[in-house]
Order: structure tokens, then C-alpha cells, then sequence
């Protein structure tokens, strides 16, 4: 199987995350300005991302090899936390919302892959088993 490696540095309030990735470079995370009370929720929101990006490209994956060309994919993830039975804040729940912006004639592509994106990609099937994963998948045709 593939292998990744992610490495993090923490110095104080400032943290970096080297993705060893020419696209993504390192990720900085300085809380230096940043009020205590305001500071909390930014694991939570690589994680949305996370999913965001890997189903969208997914999806558009799916939609392109079937010959389905979009203007554009929008999409928003929904994080739900609560505790579990010894009082640990979890990640319960993520919603992901997403609308597909394209010419009508590709509708009946679009139904075929809707189906298959059920099944989740690579990021958030692995996460079914930890919480329940809804995909809300839209057509918007133009």
C-alpha cells in the first residue's frame, strides 16, 4: 500500500505543518494575534477540508472519465461534535453538501455517479466506520 508522512513543529503559539508537498508546502498555524477564546476549531476545520477536497476531486474524477464536462463543483462540509461515554468531545457526524453546476444534457451522467459517490472517497469512506458521513449531492443545471 501507498505510504504518506506529515511532519509537525510547534514553537510557542506558532505551528507548522510540513505536507512534503509541492502543492501544499507547509501549512503555518500562529495564534500570535489571535485572542485564547478565538483559537479553538482549527483541527476540526483541516478535517472538513479534508473531506471537501478529496470527494470533490473524486467526484469530478467520476464525472470527467464518464465524459461529463461542469462548470464548476461548490461544496460545503458540516462538522457535528458531542461527547462520547466518557465525556471526550468526538467528531459525531460530517454533512457534506455539494452542487454540481452543469449543462442539463449531462443529467443522467450525473444520476449514475450521484450513486456511486455514496460510497464516499478515499478520505471519508475511511471515516464511516468512526461516525455517519451524509452526502447531499445537487444538480444545478445551467
Amino acid at each position: 500500500m501507498a505510504e504518506l508522512s506529515v511532519s509537525y513543529e510547534r514553537a510557542g503559539g506558532k505551528q507548522v505543518i510540513d505536507t512534503k508537498s509541492q502543492v501544499l508546502g507547509e501549512i503555518s498555524i500562529d495564534y500570535a494575534q489571535i485572542p485564547e477564546d478565538q483559537r479553538g476549531g482549527t483541527a476540526k476545520q483541516l478535517l472538513a477540508a479534508s473531506t471537501l477536497h478529496c470527494f470533490c476531486g473524486a467526484l469530478a474524477k467520476a464525472l470527467e472519465t464518464r465524459g461529463a464536462e461542469y462548470e464548476r463543483i461548490t461544496a460545503t462540509a458540516t462538522l457535528e461534535t458531542g461527547l462520547d461515554e466518557k465525556k471526550r468531545a468526538r467528531v459525531t457526524g460530517i454533512t457534506l453538501d455539494v452542487t454540481v453546476h452543469m449543462d442539463e444534457d449531462y443529467g443522467f451522467i450525473f444520476d449514475r455517479v450521484e450513486k456511486i459517490m455514496r460510497k464516499g472517497c478515499l478520505i471519508t469512506a475511511s471515516l464511516h466506520e468512526a461516525f455517519p458521513m451524509t452526502y447531499n449531492l445537487e444538480l444545478e443545471e445551467l
